[in-house]
């Protein structure tokens, strides 16, 4: 548990280092481009997500799920992996064409085709990366993003301010993938193969097969957003949804890293070693609508500042769906550990049936909501993601053991905490409403974090434990330096 709490503290600072850099990349984006050029990337990079499902083949989840790895297993995940992902770099350059015609622009496919080469080269990295994921060697995995973050920084913002417009999203992102690589050759382990094994594929292909499966239908429903309003409304409203999106999921960004990073090798040894999951995942609800459930709403309250002082007034209309998007986020954090769940039972195809579901639940909220505003747009999502609740708290329940009302339940703490924050929020506002942009932010940056902690501490949130244990370490580090 040591090991695992110091791995997550060095995932955790690394991440948050290179999420930083990137959402400063952001800003500068934002003034350097215009909403329709980010729309452009935008569109490209959903769809090209798809096809990194599918060149994947769930070798990522198998390796780190594997009870036994050999160098024979390691060596075969590797040959799928090399063979999936030149496979789909083919693919997704031939389809460049195509998809241009189909979004009625021709610049797509100059971005498909350099994104195309991105996937020649991920394999080289991505067995490494999976492999120190299982046995939590953060540090070495740290510096390899801040090696790859910085080539990204660098790279994309050279090439806009150089008029490289959204082809400078695509090269960069080429760059990224390239230093990821060459930065973990020398962090290999021992008996890592570093030729790929064209026999004992069938283990991987089985579990890989189900974990593609899921986690393409997952890929495509977080892509209907960008998908289908760059079908029907154009780049533009792309644009301004790609950063609405972002934007009020921007603690996710920060800290969803850290969780994913963990969550599927600790269930998985987890439910190998005979334990109970559902009280891993009691507690990682609890702890996971604590933390994002107060800053959803406060971002959804201070939408209109936070946009004007990063973006711009160019892209105030992101105002108008940060509030739904929050709504919706709120609604699926519950339900964050679940996918990883399921793989670590060694069942992957279950959660097919939640993301089935809610495309279809999606797609029919578009279609009857939708009056071709990103307002009503946000709307449609919302009440999918309400739908979807009691159907996902139920598949938890019969497959996982997590049963309804102990989900309901540890959900409370949290519900109280952020209604509090949410009113502290909303008065904060209101007594700022005449200040600038920054000022705004600054005040609520003080204010809203301090009502948290004071929730967390006299409500008595299982947050509180985290506290209590951080504190107890240091006490004691200090009586030690004190001897």
């Amino acid at each position: 548990m040591t090991s695992l709490r110091r791995s997550l503290a060095v995932n955790f600072l690394s991440t948050n280092g290179a999420t930083a850099i990137q959402f400063l990349v952001t800003i500068v984006l934002a003034r350097l481009l215009d909403p329709s050029e980010i729309g452009i990337y935008s569109i490209t990079a959903v769809v090209v997500s798809i096809a990194h499902v599918f060149r994947d083949f769930g070798v990522a989840s198998y390796l780190q799920q594997e009870k036994e790895l050999t160098r024979d297993r390691v060596g075969a995940a590797f040959g799928v992996l090399l063979t999936t992902s030149w496979f789909i770099a083919a693919m997704v350059f031939l389809l460049s064409w195509p998809a241009a015609t189909f979004y009625g622009r021709s610049e797509i496919q100059e971005v498909m085709q350099v994104m195309a080469i991105g996937f020649v080269f991920i394999p080289f990295g991505a067995i490494t990366h999976s492999l120190l994921t299982r046995e939590y060697r953060a540090t070495e995995q740290a510096y390899v993003r801040v090696a790859s973050t910085v080539a990204y920084a660098l790279s994309v913002i050279a090439l806009a301010y150089n008029g490289f417009s959204y082809m400078s999203m695509a090269w960069a992102n080429l760059v990224n993938i390239i230093v990821t690589a060459l930065a973990y050759i020398p962090f290999r382990p021992v008996d890592t193969p570093w030729l790929p094994r064209f026999k004992g594929w069938r283990p991987v292909l089985n579990f890989g097969a189900g974990a593609t499966l899921g986690n393409s239908l997952g890929a495509i429903n977080s892509a209907i957003p960008d998908v289908v309003l760059g079908k029907i409304s154009g780049p533009h409203d792309v644009g301004i949804m790609s950063r609405a999106w972002s934007t009020t999921n921007i603690l996710n960004q920060v800290i969803g890293p850290t969780i994913s990073y963990a969550i599927l090798p600790f269930l998985a040894k987890a439910h190998h070693s005979g334990q109970n999951l559902s009280l891993h995942l009691e507690r990682g609800c609890t702890y996971m609508t604590g933390i994002m459930w107060p800053a959803l709403l406060a971002m959804a309250v201070f939408s209109e500042p936070v946009i004007l002082f990063l973006y711009g007034e160019k892209w105030i209309d992101t105002t108008s769906i940060m509030q739904w998007l929050a709504l919706m986020f709120v609604l699926a954090t519950p339900f964050g550990f679940t996918p990883p769940a399921y793989l670590a039972i060694g069942r992957p195809y279950l959660s097919t049936a939640p993301t089935i579901a809610s495309l279809t639940t999606r797609a029919i909220s578009i279609y009857l909501i939708y009056d071709g505003t990103l307002l009503s747009f946000g709307i449609s999502l919302v009440v999918a993601a309400v739908l979807m609740y009691p159907f996902q708290a139920w598949m938890q329940w019969h497959y996982l053991g997590f049963r309804v009302g102990r989900f309901l339940a540890c959900q409370a703490p949290s519900f109280y905490v952020a209604s509090v924050c949410t009113v502290v929020a909303i008065l904060t506002r209101w007594q700022t409403t005449q200040f600038p942009p920054g000022l705004i932010l600054l005040s609520a940056a003080i204010i809203i974090p301090l009502a948290w902690f004071i929730c967390i501490w006299h409500l008595h949130h299982p947050l509180r434990g985290e506290f209590e244990i951080i504190l107890a370490r240091y006490t004691a580090s200090r009586e030690a330096r004190g001897k």
